[in-house]
């Protein structure tokens, strides 16, 4: 007779191995729901998940692909008109990333659906040289364009207007004024807005120019903010807009875009601050650009259109942004 003697150590990884395998077994149970399952208080798009299994939680994405499927949007170029609108990226859902993303989200977690953007056939950067006057009108935003070259005693005004209610200005700078203004140009920047070209000079227009002077003078300016603020300019809108084949060009070749306007407050006619509120309030339509100046009644303005133009629905961002063709619905931003 022999005696098998088990010390406790081994005891214990045998009934340890032994509570591991049923839970394996526990797994098709109620218990899979919390140590196998997504964890507590988990949701997607606002559907309770918590305690599905992967299985139910892949029939539950697969099941709503459809309502996040978006073709993209080609860009649409003028001839007539040398212009360009902007593109859309389409959106298909990643559903495999999108499940691990729900079975490994902490408890307490939301969601959202891992989009993979489907680029369009045609896009503005196939037309470099176009002039751009507004944002793809399928985005509900808009941007400000405030052409600076005088008024500087009305743009700290106008930055705090902007900030109280959360919106960006794109301030489009001329040379002359820049130099004189540094510290403002500088603080410009450092509350978030955008900085742009407006040219070396306001005595003349670009038309006019020589190649060489037109891209000496953006060069110029673009070299000046790039080292108060760090960063170089990428768009350019002409002095009283009037512009050229040539002017484009030459933006084009130093990687600039030519911008204008598709809304015009004329504040620099002192029209009043309700025909400024009535010429953008009626014509206020998606990916809008609304050229405006530093004047006492664009401050006033802008206290009392921005919460207007919000209420419908519109958020107020850069050109950059506005530009910017990556753009899903609200609802699914955060789970980009």
């Amino acid at each position: 007779m022999f005696i098998v003697f088990i010390s406790t150590k081994t005891r214990i990884t045998g009934i340890l191995l032994l509570l591991a395998v049923a839970a394996l077994f526990l797994c098709k149970g109620s218990i899979v729901n919390y140590f196998c399952g997504v964890k507590r208080g988990v949701t997607f798009m606002e559907l309770e998940m918590g305690g599905l299994s992967r299985e139910k939680v892949n029939e539950i994405v697969a099941a709503r692909l459809g309502e996040w499927l978006l073709s993209p949007v080609d860009a649409h170029f003028d001839a007539h008109s040398n212009s360009v609108v902007p593109e859309l990226w389409g959106y298909t859902v990643d559903t495999a990333e999108t499940v691990d993303r729900i079975m490994e989200a902490p408890e307490g977690t939301a969601v959202l659906p891992v989009l993979v953007p489907q680029l369009p056939a045609i896009k503005m950067d196939d037309y470099p040289a176009a002039v751009i006057s507004r944002g793809n009108p399928l985005k509900k935003e808009i941007a400000f364009m405030i052409n600076v070259a005088w008024g500087t005693e009305f743009i700290v005004p106008m930055l705090e207007v902007l900030q109280y209610e959360e919106a960006l200005g794109s301030f489009f700078v001329v040379g002359r004024w820049a130099y004189q203004e540094e510290d403002m140009a500088r603080e410009i920047a450092e509350r978030g807005h955008l900085i742009a070209n407006h040219g070396h000079t306001d005595a003349v227009v670009y038309s006019e120019l020589s190649a060489e002077d037109c891209r000496r003078g953006l060069v110029e300016v673009n070299d000046y903010i790039e080292q108060v603020t760090g960063k170089k300019p990428r768009y350019f809108t002409p002095h009283k807009g009037e512009y050229n084949r040539l002017v484009l060009e030459v933006a084009s070749r130093e990687g600039m875009r030519t911008l204008l306007w598709s809304i015009d407050t004329v504040d620099w006619m002192e029209p009043g601050v309700e025909k400024m509120k009535s010429r953008v309030l009626d014509n206020l339509h998606g990916g809008a650009i609304v050229l405006m100046h530093p004047t006492r009644d664009t401050v006033i303005f802008l206290r009392e259109t921005i919460p207007l133009i919000k209420s419908r629905g519109f958020d107020i961002v850069t050109v950059e942004q506005l530009l910017n063709p990556d753009y899903p619905p609200a609802l699914l931003q955060a789970g980009k």
